[in-house]
């Protein structure tokens, strides 16, 4: 029996990445556990430790990657504290990842906490434009981050439908304009390339 359970956990780690999955489960939970639901306006945050699995081949600070993954669970987090889950939930709606902006400022050096703070900026009829931070305990930036969730099968209006802090739209974001401009021409040259 024993050493069916060690097979099966062995295949499990060898085709899914658990350790992912636990780390979104963990996230979640803890937030619904000692965590009060928020406003659609208010900033979220989750907290990390950079360690031995999470450098670069230098073996000193984070690596790229890592940045990107801890992203993820930020982001799940802030939905689950929002209602934005629920709300996308309930007409099987999905929100997928379109586009992305990351600008490094100093590195996490290893054996180094920090948080991720995450707040929804803007939202477009089918866009959420989210920014995250990561920003170490003496209070610097580390690295701060853009992203454009795509709304599938819902749009923002349903989605934000009865969440606090969604009765009026934020101004767009000087910065995500530009964003937005540079998205655009990148687009339009790969159609060209087509």
């Amino acid at each position: 029996m024993y050493c069916i359970i060690v097979s099966i956990i062995a295949l499990a780690y060898i085709f899914w990445d658990v350790n992912y999955f636990l780390r979104v489960a963990f996230t979640i939970g803890i937030g619904r556990l000692f965590k009060k639901k928020c406003s659609i306006k208010d900033s979220t945050t989750i907290y990390g430790f950079c360690t031995t699995q999470d450098v670069d081949i230098f073996l000193r600070h984070m690596n790229n990657a890592r940045y990107v993954r801890e992203l993820d669970f930020a982001r799940f987090h802030f939905y689950d504290a929002t209602g934005i889950y629920e709300n996308i939930k309930a007409v099987d709606g999905h929100a997928l990842q379109g586009a992305s902006t990351i600008r490094y400022r100093r590195t996490i050096p290893i054996f180094t906490p920090y948080k991720v703070e995450t707040k929804l900026v803007y939202w477009e009829d089918k866009t959420l434009f989210i920014e995250q931070k990561f920003v170490t305990f003496d209070g610097f930036v580390r690295a701060i981050v853009l992203s454009r969730q795509n709304l599938i099968n819902v749009d923002a209006d349903t989605l934000l439908k009865n969440i606090p802090g969604a009765e009026s739209r934020p101004e767009c974001p000087e910065e995500i304009k530009h964003w937005l401009d540079a998205i655009e021409i990148s687009s339009a040259r790969l159609r060209k390339k087509d």
